[in-house]
């Protein structure tokens, strides 16, 4: 078994990503609004632009297609942003 050792900012970093991701599904299923779709910029602006670009390449953060009446976007989800961080 491999043990693996994380420094205290890691491991509080990963806490709070994984409050984040329980709250955003409870809020979901609760039938609050949440915002689930952004746009890679503001996906980047939040997150980090380093960050998204890399799972973007690696695959774990795919594109989803909307259209409304008059534009069709490129967006990304956020549940599979943070469920991919954690």
């Amino acid at each position: 078994m491999q043990h693996i050792t994380l420094d205290i900012n890691r491991y509080q970093r990963m806490l709070q990503q994984a409050a984040t991701l329980g709250a955003h599904i409870a809020m979901q299923h609760a039938g609050l609004p949440v915002r689930e779709y952004y746009t890679r910029t503001e996906m980047q602006r939040k997150h980090g632009r380093g960050i998204i670009s890399r799972l973007i390449a690696e695959g774990k953060l795919t594109p989803h297609k909307i259209t409304d009446d008059e534009h069709t976007r490129i967006v990304y989800s956020e549940t599979e942003f943070l469920q991919q961080i954690i």
